[in-house]
């Protein structure tokens, strides 16, 4: 019993407050922080913006052809205007593709007679978009 005499009796248990104020404060600032950092410093990715679509881009490009440089304008033709290519005039596009043939790959070409001009015209206003 006399070893039992130096130990101390087991206090009940107490309550802890573990409520701060700061807590608040450090809350309201992270908050404000991730508002300015999206305001401020966030890529505008989330403004809406209008995509052209691969159509529309090409169509864009037919329409601005400058038609004074011929290989600008074979290639334009290739690429673009394939796009808009169906059933019903598939024959004249790949007549015309062969005509542009003698255009492609070199380095110095002859300037587009004006009848050619004219076929590629007539084929680009007769497109469906």
């Amino acid at each position: 019993m006399q070893e039992l005499k130096g130990l101390k009796d087991i206090k009940d248990i107490v309550p802890i407050d573990t409520f701060n104020p700061l807590w608040i404060l450090l809350v309201l600032f992270l908050a404000l922080a991730l508002a300015l950092y999206f305001k401020f410093f966030k890529k505008e990715s989330k403004k809406f913006r209008f995509k052209l679509t691969l159509k529309e881009k090409a169509k864009n490009r037919i329409n601005s052809i400058n038609w004074s440089d011929a290989k600008l304008v074979t290639y334009i033709f290739t690429q673009d205007v394939a796009l808009f290519v169906d059933e019903s005039n598939t024959a004249e596009y790949s007549k015309i593709l062969k005509e542009l043939e003698c255009f492609k790959y070199k380095k110095e070409i002859p300037e587009m007679s004006k009848e050619l001009k004219e076929k590629l015209e007539q084929f680009i206003k007769g497109i469906k978009w």
